[in-house]
């Protein structure tokens, strides 16, 4: 683990690089498709709410109109109910204006004029029975044009209303039905269209002058400050109009033939307050898809980096065991070199010693003689064990040199044991370190590399003795058979042990718990390489201060591998 430290920023720059491809290739199209969505929604709803005050505005418009034909037509039918005599009677004429109040309530007061503009018969609130409105512009037009809607005016009453007129002709005689309307019941029926929180509708006529209340604008009859369009048909509507330092929406329409401009207005903020709800909520949708995209990628990133370091572990892994393997090679060869050149003095001195003991047999009497006869003898008998003691030694150097690379093949694992534990034993007891052997007889062969095995064993008794080498104590090396499952090999130390929060870490690559500079982290991760290629297991069982065990689980040669690596031995 500690061998990939100073690649970590190498693996961060690789990881930002991934995280910031993957975000561009991610976030490119998510962009797109989200403003290409927003633009359209948003357009469309823009066009929904316009399209919503357009109607509004068709309606009320109808709504107006029908009024006005509807009172004008109360006044025709009354006109055509009634007789002049009738109408010429105030007494009468306060009864029609009962009756007709009883059902629509809109109207202030009603009169019947003759042609020269005099009163003949009146019914209403103001003494209005004397008025003269010969020359008066409303009565001008409904003598000409047969029924008139005045402008909002105040009159001889001096109160803000309008009239509606109709003339009425009988018997070769004109006469005119006049009426007045209540100017708040209109009003009211203007300034009924409720859009949103600050949405009215007012009614401006041909010099801009207010005919109904505007609530935040203006009163009867004051300057609207508008400029009024030239007349057109249907609905027009405005986006984006100042008004008093406020943006409005503003749907305007014609009525009463051009006569009365119809205007309902809303504050832009207002009228696509939904817009702005339905930003705030794209932009919210958007941050989270964003914030998805962002977990998404850096979650993959990681994934992706830790699977390429992991790559790079296992790559260098391949080669420190590669690396290991040719070291072992280069070792097997120099040791068998030395071997070679230690066998033939060695071999030369123990026959120079032979042949000087035969010597010394042969002049018995002149050595028996010397004071140092038996200083010779003994001298000569060390020569030998110590020779033969040597040939010993060269013999395992070169039975461990001619293995480094030998292949699979059916092994006695208890003789490698034997080999092994011979080798290493004296090494261990200089530090007070004993190696027992504790063997179960008649064990199942097993398919494996000899130099393999050996080196898995090597290096587990390795282990021990260097947790043991300031301490001392004892390695018990083990087998047993596990059935028809294979063989049991174990290595148990009464070491001071690993502590548990290692053990699930001792076989990575690279971790070690000796002193840096002191080992490689890789001998255990070599051995679980080795074991697992042979289709076997190896686990590790103990704790601080109780020693460690390790087991290596091999599977034994089934008895057709037996039968067909025999038949391949015979001639």
């Amino acid at each position: 683990m500690s061998s990939q430290e100073p690649q970590a920023p190498y693996y961060k720059f690789l990881g930002r690089k991934i995280a910031l491809a993957i975000a561009v290739v991610a976030f490119i199209p998510y962009a797109l498709t989200y403003f290409v969505f927003y633009s359209n929604f948003q357009e469309s709803l823009r066009s929904q709410v316009l399209n919503s005050l357009r109607q509004v505005v068709e309606s009320h418009s109808r709504t107006i109109d029908d009024f006005l034909n509807e009172r004008l037509s109360d006044l025709r039918y009354t006109a055509n109910l009634h007789s002049v005599s009738e109408m010429s009677q105030p007494a009468e004429m306060q009864n029609i204006l009962n009756s007709i109040n009883a059902v629509y309530r809109v109207y202030v007061d009603l009169g019947f004029l003759n042609a020269q503009g005099r009163h003949l018969a009146y019914a209403g609130p103001y003494g209005l029975r004397e008025a003269d409105y010969a020359d008066a512009l409303w009565f001008k037009e409904v003598m000409a044009k047969g029924l008139y809607v005045s402008d909002v005016f105040k009159g001889v009453r001096g109160v803000p209303h309008f009239i509606i007129a109709v003339k009425v002709s009988r018997d070769g005689q004109n006469y005119v039905l006049r009426a007045t309307i209540d100017i708040a019941q209109f009003s009211s029926l203007v300034e009924g269209v409720r859009l949103g929180n600050t949405g009215e509708a007012f009614i401006l006529n041909q010099e801009g002058l207010y005919q109904t209340q505007s609530r935040s604008h203006g009163f009867l009859l004051s300057d609207a400050d508008l400029p009024l369009p030239e007349y057109f048909t249907g609905v027009r509507v405005d986006e984006n109009i100042i008004r008093r330092g406020r943006s409005v929406v503003m749907a305007e329409t014609w009525l009463k033939y051009g006569q009365w401009l119809l205007i309902c207005q809303q504050d832009t903020e207002d009228a696509l307050g939904q817009l702005s709800t339905t930003l705030h909520l794209a932009i919210a949708i958007g941050g989270f898809g964003l914030l998805i995209v962002t977990l998404t990628t850096v979650v993959f990133t990681r994934h992706l980096v830790g699977r390429i370091a992991q790559a790079d572990r296992e790559k260098e892994l391949l080669n420190e065991q590669v690396i290991q393997s040719g070291k072992l090679s280069a070792l097997g060869e120099l040791a068998a070199g030395v071997a070679h050149e230690i066998n033939n003095p060695v071999a030369i001195m123990i026959e120079e010693a032979g042949w000087v003991q035969d010597l010394m047999t042969d002049e018995e009497e002149c050595f028996h003689k010397s004071p140092n006869h038996q200083e010779f003898e003994r001298a000569l008998r060390q020569i030998n064990t110590q020779g033969q003691r040597c040939k010993e030694i060269t013999h395992k150097l070169l039975g461990f040199a001619r293995r480094t690379d030998s292949p699979v093949e059916l092994t006695q694992i208890n003789d490698l044991i034997h080999e092994v534990v011979d080798f290493l034993e004296r090494p261990a007891s200089y530090a007070n370190i004993q190696i027992v052997q504790d063997l179960a007889p008649g064990l199942p062969q097993v398919n494996a590399s000899p130099s393999e095995l050996q080196q898995v064993l090597i290096n587990l008794i390795k282990n021990s003795t260097d947790a043991m080498e300031k301490t001392g104590g004892t390695i018990t090396v083990s087998t047993r058979p596990a059935g028809s499952m294979g063989v049991i090999l174990s290595v148990k130390d009464d070491g001071p042990g690993i502590p548990e929060a290692v053990l699930p870490r001792i076989f990575d690559p690279f971790f070690t718990t000796k002193p840096v500079g002191q080992g490689t982290g890789l001998g255990l991760s070599i051995c679980f390489g080795i074991v697992s290629k042979l289709g076997g297991k190896i686990e590790v069982t103990g704790g601080q201060g109780k020693g460690a065990t390790f087991q290596v689980h091999l599977p034994a040669v089934s008895q057709t591998m037996l039968a067909a690596s025999g038949a391949a031995a015979k001639p």
